[in-house]
């Protein structure tokens, strides 16, 4: 099977501004709730783009998140019946298999890009906003 390459985007001075969000006070599950509501937009883009045939791999993708990140993971390497190992295989491509690699979740950031930076710095702005507003009241 290929290697595994994680796809994703780093800001650099993320950690920065997420301590400068709390500091101010705005609240850990507001910053982390605006992190998942930008990242539901590539999830949904990916749902959209993944090759189905039964929809089990479609339907694995999921969303994690804690203050500084936020994963977007499908499928699972479980070998039971709910096991989806073909995940992988399938986004990044096996060539001893002949199993072409589809990228939907690289696509899907593709083209969600923008969306996404505006959408979560749009909601940082709004939360500070609101904080300064209540300091100020």
């Amino acid at each position: 099977m290929s290697s595994y390459q994680p796809a994703g985007v780093r800001v650099q001075g993320f950690n920065k501004a997420v301590r400068a969000v709390r500091d101010i006070g705005v609240p850990a599950s507001e910053v982390k709730q605006a992190g998942k509501d930008s990242a539901q937009v590539v999830a949904n883009e990916a749902r959209m783009l993944v090759p189905v045939r039964t929809g089990r791999l479609r339907d694995s993708i999921r969303l994690s998140s804690t203050l500084r990140s936020v994963k977007i993971t499908a499928g699972n390497n479980r070998t039971t019946r709910s096991g989806i190992p073909y995940a992988n295989p399938i986004h990044w491509g096996w060539f001893r298999r002949n199993i072409k690699p589809q990228p939907f979740f690289v696509k899907a950031l593709g083209l969600t890009r923008d969306q996404v930076y505006n959408n979560y710095y749009k909601q940082l702005n709004n939360l500070i906003r609101k904080q300064t507003a209540q300091k100020d009241t």
